[in-house]
């Protein structure tokens, strides 16, 4: 938790006039020429204050909130969730190539759907795994939606600017998040269903 604030306060000094977002936002062609570091960066940088509290809250909430103790799989499920959002977005919206892309957004719906699963075939109490379909389902259903329309759900409420979403990349998060997850516990499903037989 300190190292994400510490790179959310980084990523984000531009707020304060101390740095250009420019510089670590994801934008295609300035990677293509060797700027290698906005991979890394562009997660973290946010268009405004409300951005940067309902993106930071949302992801800081998602990731204390994983199962998942051990914190080299916690990571590599935000390396994961990051890397689907970037592909499909590049694949799939060419508002990328002018506007770049910023913001834990799309890490936040692939956390969300590992949160989900966890749920689903953690604890045998089928209350908490009523509650994880349910929770799976909502994003999943959000997230074909925004990919149909292109129109992120809700957008019309934001009470700040959250700059020009890119609503794909947010079912590229759930995509990397739901492949990272089967990566890492490749056998979850078939361990997990004795017990619902039961």
């Amino acid at each position: 938790m300190p190292g994400f604030l510490l790179v959310l306060a980084l990523a984000n000094l531009h707020m304060i006039g101390l740095a250009d977002p420019w510089a670590w936002t994801f934008l295609p062609n300035e990677f293509a020429v060797g700027e290698w570091w906005r991979l890394f960066t562009h997660p973290f940088v946010h268009i405004s204050a409300y951005h940067l509290v309902l993106d930071g809250a949302a992801f800081l909430l998602l990731y204390t909130s994983l199962r998942e103790p051990r914190r080299w799989k916690r990571l590599s499920l935000v390396a994961w969730s990051a890397a689907g959002a970037l592909i499909v977005a590049l694949i799939a919206s060419p508002l990328i190539q002018d506007a770049g892309l910023c913001g834990l957004s799309g890490i936040a719906h692939g956390l969300t759907a590992v949160m989900a699963l966890e749920m689903i075939l953690g604890p045998n109490d089928p209350l908490v795994r009523r509650a994880g379909w349910a929770c799976f389902a909502l994003v999943v259903v959000k997230c074909a939606f925004e990919a149909i329309t292109g129109n992120v759900v809700f957008d019309s409420w934001h009470l700040g600017s959250v700059g020009q979403p890119v609503a794909i990349c947010h079912t590229g998060g759930v995509l990397g998040g739901l492949l990272g997850w089967l990566a890492m516990n490749p056998g979850a499903s078939e361990a997990r269903s004795p017990a619902v037989a039961r």
